[in-house]
């Protein structure tokens, strides 16, 4: 995983020498490698490397324990941290969206108010349901373009690898992470489309999200080049 990473790091010009980088940081696994492997660059690199978390405020108790996991794991890494609470329930039902997207504007709206570079852990699985899903919905070339590996001082390094990547490399360098018990519910489409679809599709392909990420990538070159033509 990490001579991918690094190589999607150079290609995006996503980190430089001496960078100030906050990751976001849930307590699960992708977000605990993500950290990891920053703090890994951190000498080599000279990084300053700080953390986010929200607390969306969704799972009660779990979601509260998940805060603790984080607190403890910068605390014992010394990683400066910033928690805040944000109620998704209550933006969803004033702003009448889904809950998945009031808790996506309550993150980023956190996030942004973090200095520096801001390193979210979406990874090629993370994209392909992204696709998936825009697709369902008619979407055209940005939205079938997927997660853009950078996006102002939003940087994913890890779009790159897979949730299998991730796991591989959290057990080889004993970092822990928390699993999201939501996650393993079909109560929204996302989930269902993670559980149902994408293991169909990997039937025919094992290699399936770094197809669709490898499509989405050309897709959205061709349409930035188009939107400059234009």
């Amino acid at each position: 995983m990490r001579d991918k990473v690094l190589d999607t790091i150079e290609k995006y010009e996503m980190i430089g020498q001496g960078d100030h980088v906050c990751a976001a940081v849930s307590g699960g696994a992708d977000s605990a490698a993500l950290l990891a492997f920053l703090l890994s660059l951190r000498e080599p690199m000279g990084l300053t490397v700080t953390a986010c978390h929200l607390n969306h405020c969704l799972r009660g108790a779990e979601a509260d324990r998940d805060e603790a996991f984080v607190r403890d794991r910068c605390r014992a890494w010394g990683v400066p941290l910033r928690v805040g609470r944000g109620d998704a329930a209550a933006a969803a039902k004033a702003k009448g969206c889904s809950l998945e997207t009031a808790a996506r504007e309550l993150r980023y709206a956190f996030l942004l108010e973090a200095s520096g570079l801001i390193a979210t852990a979406h990874q090629a699985d993370d994209n392909a349901e992204t696709v998936l899903m825009n697709l369902l919905r008619g979407a055209g070339a940005r939205g079938l373009a997927g997660i853009p590996p950078r996006r102002d001082r939003i940087v994913r390094p890890l779009l790159c690898v897979t949730r299998a990547d991730v796991l591989r490399y959290l057990r080889e360098t004993g970092t822990p992470w928390r699993e999201d018990a939501s996650n393993a519910v079909d109560d929204c489409r996302r989930n269902r489309i993670r559980h149902h679809v994408l293991p169909l599709l990997r039937a025919e392909n094992p290699g399936v999200s770094r197809a669709i990420l490898t499509a989405g990538l050309h897709l959205r070159a061709e349409d930035e080049w188009m939107a400059g033509e234009a």
